[in-house]
């Protein structure tokens, strides 16, 4: 899938995206898990035994959106990876791409986009395509 169809499916799935509504639907499939009966789930987060029932029918988000963490420990960790960031993009434009391949290529789904998403917030989109690209022509 290209980047631009991805964007376009997630800003379809973003607009469907409620997360009171996913988190009691949660909620009910987790306690359901757990063995506790309609009735008495209905009491424990608010909403009618019939809400439950039908809760319950419907299928859990399979979306995964990302959780924002503010802890010191979440807040190094990134510290830690944009400066690994800057270094490949050195490394890019300075010595042999294939490093930098190479160190993706090593990297978990959740990493790459972790470090995606630090470059894209980094990312100088106040200039043109021309400019941010300029250091690529000969």
């Amino acid at each position: 899938m290209s980047v631009l169809k991805a964007v376009q499916s997630a800003e379809k799935d973003y607009r469907g995206f409620d997360s009171d509504r996913n988190a009691n639907i949660d909620e009910v499939h987790r306690l359901t898990k757990a063995g506790v009966s309609a009735a008495n789930i209905a009491v424990l987060v608010g909403m009618s035994d019939r809400q439950v029932q039908r809760m319950r029918g419907v299928a859990q988000a399979p979306k995964r959106w990302y959780q924002f963490d503010k802890s010191e420990k979440r807040s190094a960790k990134l510290e830690e990876t944009a400066t690994a960031a800057i270094d490949l993009a050195c490394r890019i434009r300075y010595e042999d791409p294939q490093l930098v391949f190479r160190s993706l290529d090593l990297l978990n789904r959740h990493d790459l986009q972790e470090l995606t998403m630090i470059l894209l917030a980094g990312f100088p989109i106040e200039l043109t395509v021309d400019e941010i690209f300029e250091w690529v022509l000969p």
